[in-house]
């Protein structure tokens, strides 16, 4: 089951990353980054790593949604 959510975790972290790249608009970039950090966050829960999941949220975007 956790294979399951990795890869649909990993699914969407990687075409949120794609379309934070490709994307034109400033805005919808940044809220696909934040997507694709709360992706890896989720990434990280799974491998049982919920020190670097909460760091991962408090400071990566912390600091998107502040800039």
């Amino acid at each position: 089951m956790e294979l399951l959510f990795f890869y649909i975790f990993a699914g969407v972290a990687i075409c949120s990353a794609v379309m934070v790249v490709t994307n034109k608009n400033v805005l919808h970039a940044a809220l696909f980054l934040i997507l694709t950090f709360f992706c890896v966050a989720a990434i990280y829960v799974i491998l049982r790593a919920e020190f670097l999941a909460a760091i991962q949220i408090l400071l990566y975007v912390g600091a998107i949604m502040a800039l």
